[in-house]
């Protein structure tokens, strides 16, 4: 018999030895942030002798929105049975810490979590995610006319431009972790700098948006893009000028399956996938979820 209990500073060397044996690289670097997290972070599955058989991550990485990722059990405890009451038991913790909506990503080779995410937990599958890099693209050597920073002025277009698209998601913090993209997450977008407009003419509407961030002198990051198609290259290419102008040789994206694709093909360039999976969304109160947004 399993019980699942929320870890704390005090597990951390447990918690190590546990993913070191689990070769869980990732985990161990995010580890200590979990740990010091107010609220969810890291869960485990204890046995009867009190050891660690499995880990969860449950975090909120915005109001009323819960993310259940990295779910991992040690054999002989990796069974359908026990991943359903872990899985249960995240659902209760994210509905105690007032979450309306929970996400979870799972990749494309992990058949078994998808399929007690679906089945069992209720989820919904909503689309498939991809994070990966672009490199190798020949930059212009002088930036477009068309394309470039969107300003306070631009905010109206922006705002009309975003009008059709219902329950937009973007890679806010994280870019394996898709979240809401609402009016005050542009807003805050605009306070912190990070987006990209094309065309650049203020009579004309919008056709193509970028969030994205600098992460350090490693990749510019595109957390959220849409674009119809008409100014693509234009904002593609400003993009990459943006980043050489920080000395960074490469785009990095969380995105849907299909708006990475619509890129590559624009770019002519393959994206170097480092994860690929499907986004599931289990409501735990659909009518409170949508009022907030």
């Amino acid at each position: 018999m399993l019980r699942y209990v929320r870890a704390s500073l005090e597990d951390q060397a447990k918690v190590e030895e546990f993913l070191r044996r689990n070769q869980n690289d990732r985990l161990i670097k995010e580890l200590g942030k979990l740990l010091s997290l107010t609220q969810g972070g890291l869960y485990l599955a204890i046995d009867d002798n009190g050891a660690i058989v499995g880990t969860a991550v449950l975090t909120l990485p915005k109001r009323h929105e819960a993310y259940l990722g990295q779910v991992q059990l040690a054999s002989p405890n990796l069974d359908r049975e026990t991943l359903k009451e872990f899985a249960a038991f995240q659902l209760e913790e994210a509905q105690k810490l007032g979450a309306h909506i929970v996400r979870a990503t799972t990749g494309d080779d992990d058949e078994l979590w998808a399929s007690i995410l679906q089945e069992e937990s209720q989820f919904e599958p909503v689309e498939k995610w991809v994070v990966g890099t672009f490199e190798g693209y020949q930059v212009p050597e002088f930036p477009p006319l068309e394309a470039g920073p969107a300003w306070a002025v631009d905010k109206e277009r922006i705002r009309k431009f975003m009008e059709p698209v219902t329950d937009a998601l973007w890679a806010e913090h994280d870019l394996h972790i898709p979240t809401s993209l609402d009016d005050q997450s542009l807003e805050n977008q605009f306070e912190v700098g990070g987006v990209a407009v094309a065309p650049q003419d203020g009579r004309i509407a919008v056709d193509s948006l970028v969030l994205y961030r600098i992460r350090n002198s490693e990749s510019l990051d595109i957390k959220y893009f849409r674009s119809d198609g008409h100014y693509i290259h234009q904002v593609l290419d400003y993009l990459w000028l943006e980043a050489r102008a920080w000395g960074i040789s490469r785009l990095r994206v969380g995105l849907s399956e299909k708006t990475a694709s619509q890129i590559a093909e624009a770019l002519q360039v393959p994206i170097q996938r480092e994860w690929a999976g499907r986004i599931f969304v289990h409501y735990i109160n659909r009518e409170l979820q949508t009022a907030s947004i």
